[in-house]
């Protein structure tokens, strides 16, 4: 009964923080979302408008990958890597005011690859592009934006604090590994679904 009532407490408390948080940067949020569907509606927007097909893949500089190289250690690599350099230059980013609009450009830029990379994907392979792109691609690219997000907003309070107080109660070596951990495991997820879809792609990076 003791440990019952002790899981609701930590239940609650974290609902209640993560309700808190969102309340007190509802701004950030709000307009981040903003930015990442405007980025994803102008991509699907130029991938429809830009005419793209298997033989003139080449003059957009855009390669199709098939799925033993998406699978690939180095390919694994490179998305990782990819993620790791967005995570340094969000944190760069929330160290100062005018560097705030550089991250949300980043977080605009990562959602309009989403949206043309997905809609590229279903105007060349048709139902087995659709089908990539819906259930995998575009759901753990999400994920990666979302987790993008919620640790710029952390990261823009972590500043915030420290000019305020001079001290903040975020770590950012423990918020740094932890969102990291998280972009470690949907990239090795996504990598594990394309693999087991058979999927040829164009990958974020």
């Amino acid at each position: 009964m003791a440990k019952s009532y002790t899981f609701l407490c930590k239940t609650s408390n974290i609902k209640y923080g993560i309700l808190a948080g969102f309340k007190q940067n509802k701004f950030l949020f709000v307009f981040s979302a903003f930015v990442a569907v405007l980025g994803l509606i102008t991509g699907i927007f130029v991938a429809l408008k830009c005419g793209v097909t298997l033989s003139t893949l080449g003059s957009y500089n855009l390669n199709i990958y098939p799925c033993e190289n998406v699978a690939s250690f180095a390919m694994f690599v490179s998305r990782l890597f990819s993620c790791f350099c967005v995570l340094l230059i969000l944190t760069v980013s929330s160290l100062y005011v005018l560097l705030i609009p550089i991250g949300f450009l980043i977080i605009g830029y990562r959602s309009y690859l989403i949206g043309f990379n997905c809609t590229l994907l279903i105007c060349l392979f048709g139902i087995s592009g659709a089908i990539n792109s819906v259930l995998v691609i575009f759901p753990c690219q999400l994920l990666l934006t979302l987790a993008f997000v919620v640790y710029f907003v952390l990261m823009i309070n972590r500043a915030e604090q420290r000019k305020r107080f001079g001290q903040t109660c975020i770590s950012f070596w423990k918020m740094f590994f932890i969102f990291f951990g998280i972009l470690f495991f949907v990239c090795l997820t996504e990598t594990f679904l394309l693999l087991l879809f058979n999927a040829n792609t164009i990958l974020v990076i």
